[in-house]
């Protein structure tokens, strides 16, 4: 217990003792009361605030514009390549003047090419159905030239073996007569003539047309000798036939060499047969200059027969 309680309680006593000694009862003194002490009253913790922080709304997209396509230039074809001729011209079955001809074309003939030599100075086309050659030096090109492809060569033709001559009989010559009348002609064609004679530096050369009546005929054996019926050094089927299905009708063409591309000098002798070796027409003479250079020389002869 306090002092103050205990002085307190003391002072109490006293006055109480006192008053019992008096005859007026005094009213008993109020202890006086003691305050409470405040109650603290905690205080809850801070609970901090979420602060919403507002969404910005996206703005719309600007629209991409669209790109704008780029026209790539058009590219022009490139014809394909073609050749023209620019004068007459032989056209062979191989890239040299040592093949055979197989026609001829004339100027302002065109053809598509379909290939070349290694060496690109011969040309190959379709030419009535098979391979044709011309030498480029004779034709005027055009087109895709880059794009022709090189052409195999067929090999080249081989020179038959050189007959014996017999020696020709001469000929009784009967003295003088009155004149007769015209003998009828003794042969189906009557004609026989070197049309034209061209150099040619690969060999003797021959071609030419056989027509009765004017028009060309078929079927007919042309015959190539070095003497007036004499041995047959070699003979070629007039027309179409197995292996030149695309000669004109009554063309023929040969190629006859003394060695493969060198020409053989001095006379030759060519007439007609039928089917059975009978000669039928009269004989053309032709004399070949041998072995020149290119362009110069008669070593190309086109032979007519008509009846």
């Amino acid at each position: 217990m306090s002092r103050k309680l205990v002085a307190l309680s003391l002072a109490i006593l006293v006055i109480a003792l006192a008053a019992a000694c008096t005859s007026v009862p005094e009213p008993a003194p109020v202890p006086p009361t003691k305050t409470p002490k405040p109650t603290f009253t905690p205080t809850a913790d801070w609970t901090p605030t979420s602060v919403v922080i507002p969404t910005a709304t996206p703005l719309p997209a600007s629209p991409t514009p669209e790109a704008t396509p780029t026209e790539l230039p058009t590219e022009t074809p490139i014809p394909p390549a073609r050749l023209t001729a620019n004068q007459n011209v032989n056209v062979r079955s191989g890239p040299g003047t040592a093949y055979p001809s197989i026609g001829r074309l004339t100027v302002g003939q065109s053809f598509d090419i379909t290939g070349r030599n290694d060496a690109g100075d011969w040309l190959k086309f379709d030419f009535n159905g098979r391979d044709g050659w011309v030498t480029s030096t004779l034709v005027n090109t055009s087109g895709d030239m880059e794009g022709v492809e090189i052409a195999m060569a067929p090999a080249l033709p081989t020179a038959p073996p050189r007959p014996t001559a017999r020696p020709v009989q001469p000929t009784a010559v009967p003295p003088p007569t009155a004149v007769p009348p015209p003998p009828a002609p003794r042969y189906k064609y009557s004609t026989a003539r070197v049309d034209s004679c061209r150099p040619q530096a690969g060999g003797t050369w021959f071609n030419g047309y056989v027509r009765q009546g004017g028009a060309p005929v078929d079927g007919e054996f042309c015959v190539f000798s070095w003497a007036a019926d004499g041995p047959v050094v070699a003979s070629i089927q007039v027309g179409p036939h197995a292996g030149y299905p695309g000669w004109d009708h009554g063309y023929f063409s040969h190629i006859l060499n003394e060695a493969p591309g060198v020409s053989r000098k001095g006379d030759w002798y060519v007439w007609i047969r039928d089917a059975n070796g009978t000669r039928i027409s009269e004989i053309a003479v032709f004399r070949s200059d041998g072995p020149v250079p290119e362009g110069t020389g008669c070593n190309d002869a086109t032979i007519i027969f008509e009846g």
